[in-house]
């Protein structure tokens, strides 16, 4: 279950990473829309975030952005680290924290600019 719910995450996160990376790309001045990286696979929700505020919780492979109340789908497997206006930080742990660090794909010195460059 860990590992199913760890993988659907770092799905959403993909997805943002791109969202991210494409606003870059068209210097979007306004707060983009990012998928909730939340575990529940059918989710769809929305939180604006300016890119900045995505970048710092990107910056870490075990955290990921959900909308608040959606951090009990993952169960266990995950921490609240930070709760923000309109969104919270969740941190996977155990099992969950070493499947995301090992899909994850981006460089730890990488950020959305350098992301962006490379598409």
């Amino acid at each position: 279950m860990e590992e199913r719910i760890a993988r659907n995450q770092a799905t959403f996160r993909a997805a943002n990473e791109r969202i991210g990376a494409a606003a870059g790309v068209y210097d979007v001045a306004t707060p983009v829309p990012f998928i909730c990286e939340c575990a529940d696979p059918t989710c769809s929700e929305v939180v604006r975030l300016e890119l900045d505020q995505y970048e710092e919780i990107r910056s870490d492979s075990r955290r990921f952005l959900n909308v608040p109340g959606h951090q009990t789908a993952a169960q266990g497997v995950s921490v609240v680290v930070e709760e923000r206006n309109g969104y919270v930080i969740v941190e996977k742990v155990g099992h969950a924290g070493e499947v995301v660090e090992a899909l994850d794909e981006r460089d730890p010195a990488e950020g959305l600019d350098q992301a962006a460059s490379e598409e």
